[in-house]
C-alpha cells in the first residue's frame, strides 16, 4: 500500500496516510491526528493528501 505524509493542522506533526484506491479519489475522509488526537479531514486527489481542520 502507498502512503503520503500529512501535517496535523493542531499540532503541525507529519505522519503518513496510506492512500485510497485511485478508482475512489478524489475523497474526503475523516481522520484522527496519530500524533495529539485531534479530528481532520484529509483531502486524497491524485496521490497527494492534505489536511485540514473541522473549522475550516
Amino acid at each position: 500500500m502507498e502512503t503520503t505524509p500529512v501535517t496535523c493542522p493542531a499540532c503541525f506533526q507529519s505522519f503518513d496516510v496510506t492512500l485510497p484506491p485511485a478508482e475512489e479519489c478524489p475523497c474526503e475522509v475523516d481522520y484522527d491526528c496519530e500524533v495529539c488526537c485531534r479530528p481532520m479531514v484529509i483531502l486524497f486527489s491524485d496521490h497527494t493528501a492534505e489536511a485540514r481542520s473541522l473549522d475550516d
